[in-house]
């Protein structure tokens, strides 16, 4: 228990703080301060693996004298980094995992997925106008979209921050509404808090009623579970028209700027997973950021304790509860290496029994009798 608090302060202070910012192919700074390298990402997509409560340890909590404990609650969502020739197919080699904070993942995967939306929308008017028809496919998608109100829904990614709810109330309660978790992590849904963080969830109404229309998570598609898999390329977008794109395409990179400020603000677990190119690997080869490097045994060890169900729903640590035991499939590269290993260890033993017998054979005399005489004295 104190072993997860541990790691889940220090994960959640170097994801609240400051860490080395990466240049990227090409030379791209996105801070200026230290930076760290790695190699091209574009072939990989960002997939959603869970998002997880924690409560951990604050100064500004433990320092107001109102609060009756120092942990804050903590919102980090899990996600992966796999090839995207693999990526639907729930990639099981050479990716990396990484945590960060949901505001951080929703304000960026969303901003991708609007520009993404209206690009296929415009794309979409182009070809229908040119036809001189009427489109069924995007065209509808994008028409339902446009008149979410109309049709009694509410746009989701408008709460991807926490803020507070316009609310009446007789009481005088107020409400905020945020981005909160699904029972299981399983997805990133919006719901009401009573605290101006959106840190304690507020359970006694229900946020629908509250916003008075059905919740829409067209552009939170891609942080759920509930429809698939959903693969966020990390490779650029060849179309120029709009200003994210010119600043995309100015850093003479193949990768997109989602994937880059993700990247960036993660704690990454490479190593073990066999990333090919990534900040360890990479960072650990020519000997720099000695102290993050060494620090992915933490990361590794906060995300999987997140991933493998060490915290209830409200982000307390789960001693309780019984652990289901947990199978992880070896890849093909570690399977191969403990065959190696395994062989090399068989072989070396027949050696040794060999020359052992090649020695006695050859040299009968030396051996040494450790038989004690009567006398107390050894043959």
């Amino acid at each position: 228990m104190r072993r997860l608090l541990i790691a889940a302060t220090a994960i959640a202070g170097a994801l609240g703080g400051t860490v080395a910012a990466p240049v990227f192919p090409g030379g791209r700074r996105l801070e200026d301060s230290a930076t760290f390298e790695y190699n091209d990402l574009s072939t990989y997509s960002v997939v959603f693996e869970k998002c997880q409560f924690v409560k951990a340890y604050e100064d500004e909590v433990a320092e107001d004298e109102d609060n009756d404990t120092p942990l804050a609650t903590k919102h980090f969502v899990v996600y992966r980094l796999c090839p995207s020739d693999s990526c639907e197919n729930s990639c099981e080699e050479n990716y990396g995992t990484y945590v960060v904070e949901v505001d951080t993942y929703l304000q960026t995967t969303i901003e991708y997925q609007t520009q993404a939306f209206e690009d296929m929308c415009d794309n979409c008017d182009e070809k229908c106008n040119e036809d001189g028809g009427y489109c069924s496919g995007c065209g509808l998608i994008c028409y339902n979209y446009e008149n979410l109100e109309n049709n009694g829904y509410v746009d989701a990614a408008q709460f991807v921050e926490c803020q507070e709810l316009e609310y009446g109330d007789d009481d005088g309660l107020q409400l905020y509404i945020g981005p909160t978790c699904s029972s299981g992590g399983d997805k990133i849904a919006v719901g009401l808090f009573s605290d101006e963080n959106c840190w304690e969830p507020y359970t006694d109404l229900d946020v629908e009623e509250v916003l008075g229309g059905k919740l829409s998570y067209h552009l939170l598609s891609h942080a759920s579970k509930d429809e698939g898999t959903v693969c966020l390329t990390c490779l650029e977008s060849n179309d120029d028209e709009d200003e994210q794109n010119d600043q995309d395409q100015a850093d003479y990179d193949d990768v997109n700027e989602m994937c880059e400020n993700l990247y960036y603000a993660a704690a990454k677990c490479e190593s073990k997973t066999g990333l090919e190119g990534g900040f360890v690997q990479t960072n650990r080869e020519d000997q720099d950021y000695e102290n993050q490097v060494e620090n992915e045994f933490m990361a590794c060890t906060f995300i999987n304790s997140l991933l493998w169900g060490s915290y209830t729903e409200t982000g307390e640590i789960d001693i309780d509860s019984k652990r289901d035991v947990v199978i992880q499939q070896a890849t093909p590269l570690q399977i191969l290496s403990l065959s190696l290993l395994s062989l090399s260890l068989v072989g070396l033993a027949g050696a040794i029994v060999y020359l052992r017998r090649r020695i006695d054979t050859q040299f009968p005399d030396t051996k040494t009798s450790f038989v004690a005489n009567p006398g107390g004295q050894l043959a």
